[in-house]
């Protein structure tokens, strides 16, 4: 019966979720080249930010709209799951860190540093959403807290995670 509990399992894999932390960057610039022209340019009207912002990321399994099975067989225990993704992503404003060019003529406003942190979102959410080894690592977390709790009871716990084509054993 313990085996098959499901909220049990739920519960477990909501803790077993990957957190992860990184910084991102982003420069945006009007800078010109080396020439003459675009030297004389950057003194008047050069306008680069940059932008350096620490993230806190959570990948795991969504259970909340997924139908979870489990199958039981003399001492293994097969789960199938959906596959690990991208739960959570924050940027931590309060550490941000910023640098800022500008020529005589031009400033950097509080309308580029908005803009700018709206880019850096939708980039680094992106790029991590579809971040194979933050996904691998994610499925491989799961599948060690499950094998940790399944491994008293005597059972040996194979994950399977939707959309993958391999079977994952612990």
């Amino acid at each position: 019966e313990i085996a098959e509990n499901i909220a049990v399992v739920k519960q477990i894999a909501e803790l077993a979720a990957l957190n992860v932390t990184g910084t991102t960057d982003l420069k945006i610039s009007n800078k010109g080249g080396d020439a003459t022209w675009d030297k004389f340019k950057n003194y008047f009207v050069e306008n680069t930010l940059m932008l350096s912002l620490p993230f806190e990321a959570k990948y795991g399994v969504d259970l909340s709209n997924h139908e979870m099975k489990v199958d039981t067989k003399k001492s293994k225990i097969t789960l199938y799951l959906p596959d690990c993704k991208l739960l959570s992503f924050q940027l931590r404003i309060d550490k941000m860190q910023t640098m800022s060019e500008t020529g005589i003529f031009t400033s950097a406003s509080m309308d580029d540093f908005v803009k700018a942190q709206k880019q850096l979102y939708r980039e680094a959410e992106a790029k991590l959403q579809k971040n194979p080894s933050y996904i691998k690592l994610a499925r491989e977390n799961l599948k060690s807290v499950l094998s940790s709790y399944y491994s008293p009871l005597g059972y040996e716990v194979e994950c399977v995670f939707a959309g993958t084509t391999t079977t994952n054993k612990q």
